[in-house]
């Protein structure tokens, strides 16, 4: 054995082989290594992610002031004992535990109340059926307390039941003083197995191609050295990383979509409020840059359709933010006519973009309407898309003019105009984003155009909207035949 080695290292061929292989042993056992860790991170980080949507998105949808109220009302260990003594709540349990359904979470989420007389957090209303109200969560880290009014992530920790990975939110009056946390946890145990199966059995094959590669080399340097076998290998690994890398990307822009449908309203809840009403949503990519928003105030229904910068990852990184600053303008900062909300929007985009070191232009043209039930009156915003009202006994569409100006830096900004109109029962209005009638089809393969659109729907207008919504969405993929969608779709229609 030790004359064959020494053959080895004193050819030159050899040589070069041998030390290609040491190399190959040295790599491999280091991209298994890195690979595992940084699947570790990656997991970790896209938990963490999904822990913090939910819970931002619970907490806004929790109301403070019944909460706070409820707490107060109850102010010792065990006042609440069942789920049907408080009304509260039941009802704060019942969308905990619905929200632990939809998201698939291995754990309960709960709400936390700090007492600064006895430095602790009290426990307050979990999502399943075990009720441990006003019980003590004395050992809490630290940063629970100091990021109280802000929330974010507890770094991972370990337990007798496992690894955790949690994440928090505030829980506000809407005067924005904060009564609570919401806290989502999620085992990270069943991850870690995961990867760690994955790449034992990686490095199990590695190790047994490595051996079998070292017997095959030995009696074949020479040939297995020719330029043409090195640059075979060499692409068959470019492709399987290419094609690794493809999953990759994907499995996270499919996982990006789950949190950006996490935004959108309900259709049972755009039912229960607009019920004779249409959504129709096409993505162009996985994720959009279009999206559609509703909030309810009182007897008032605000309803809009934007249009983020791009489409894709990048648009729909951009509705993240656009969708936020409207949730702000109308809850925190209580607006409700359609101008303002647009002017604070506009305020809050342009003030979170201007926290990056470069120069960021993006934002968002929407169409906002703010919809009185008790008045049939309709009021109306629009920054560069318009909004359609068919009246009931009209033979034309009538469009109210946005501004023309986004939702973002713009050289001559103005404040945004808020139009009103009385309507009547059965007249239909109508908002959009500009994907719809710029799409290329037809046997010229030019644009849709908005006329043909006002024309489609004069055409259907005795129609209810959910024909309406399968004839406008048949017209388009009729018109777009085989040429690839260009743009994010959102046509919003509904019926008085």
């Amino acid at each position: 054995m030790s004359n064959l080695f020494s053959r080895i290292l004193g050819n030159i061929s050899t040589r070069i082989m041998f030390i290609i292989y040491v190399t190959i042993i040295l790599l491999t056992c280091f991209f298994i290594v890195f690979g595992y860790y940084n699947q570790l991170s990656l997991q970790e980080e896209r938990q963490y992610d999904k822990l913090k949507a939910i819970v931002s998105s619970m907490a806004v949808n929790i109301d403070g002031d019944e909460f706070d109220l409820m707490m107060d009302d109850h102010p010792n260990k065990g006042d609440i004992s069942s789920l049907e003594q408080s009304v509260v709540y039941h009802e704060i349990n019942r969308k905990l535990g619905q929200s632990v359904s939809d998201n698939n979470l291995n754990s309960a989420m709960y709400t936390l109340c700090y007492v600064p007389e006895k430095d602790v957090f009290n426990y307050g209303v979990r999502s399943d059926s075990f009720v441990d109200f006003r019980g003590e969560y004395q050992k809490y880290p630290p940063i629970l307390k100091e990021k109280m009014n802000e929330g974010g992530i507890i770094p991972m920790y370990e337990s007798e039941n496992g690894v955790w990975l949690s994440a928090f939110h505030p829980i506000k009056k809407k005067s924005g003083e904060v009564v609570g946390i919401l806290e989502a946890d999620i085992e990270f145990s069943y991850f870690i197995d995961i990867v760690r199966s994955q790449y034992t059995k990686q490095a199990l094959i590695a190790l047994c191609v490595i051996i079998v590669i070292a017997f095959l080399l030995i009696p074949y340097t020479r040939k297995i050295l020719r330029a043409d076998e090195r640059q075979k290998k060499l692409f068959m690994e470019q492709k399987l990383l290419i094609e690794e890398s493809h999953r990759e990307i994907k499995d996270s822009i499919s996982y990006a979509k789950r949190i950006q449908s996490a935004i959108l309203p309900p259709s049972r809840i755009v039912k229960e409020n607009l019920k004779d009403s249409f959504i129709l949503y096409k993505p162009k990519d996985i994720v959009a840059g279009d999206f559609y928003w509703m909030e309810i105030s009182d007897d008032l229904i605000l309803i809009a359709a934007c249009d983020c910068t791009g489409h894709g990852v990048p648009g729909a990184l951009v509705s993240v933010i656009c969708n936020n600053a409207l949730n702000r303008s109308v809850r925190e900062y209580n607006l409700k006519d359609p101008g303002k909300i647009l002017d604070k929007t506009r305020e809050i985009v342009i003030s979170e973009f201007e926290k990056s070191d470069d120069e960021v232009k993006d934002g968002m043209d929407v169409s906002i309407a703010a919809l009185s039930l008790s008045t049939l009156t309709l009021k109306w915003a629009g920054a560069n898309n318009p909004l359609w009202i068919l009246k009931k006994d009209a033979t034309d569409m009538e469009e109210l003019k946005p501004n023309k100006q986004p939702i973002g830096k713009f050289a001559d900004q103005k404040p945004f105009t808020t139009h009103s109109i009385k309507l009547d029962k059965s007249d239909s209005v109508y908002i959009f984003t500009d994907g719809y009638q710029d799409q290329f089809g037809g046997e010229k393969g030019k644009k849709f155009k908005a006329s043909s659109l006002k024309t489609l729907l004069v055409s259907m207008r005795d129609e209810t909207m959910e024909n309406q919504k399968t004839k406008i969405d048949k017209a388009f993929e009729d018109w777009r035949g085989k040429l690839e969608q260009i743009d994010d779709v959102c046509v919003i229609g509904f019926r008085i």
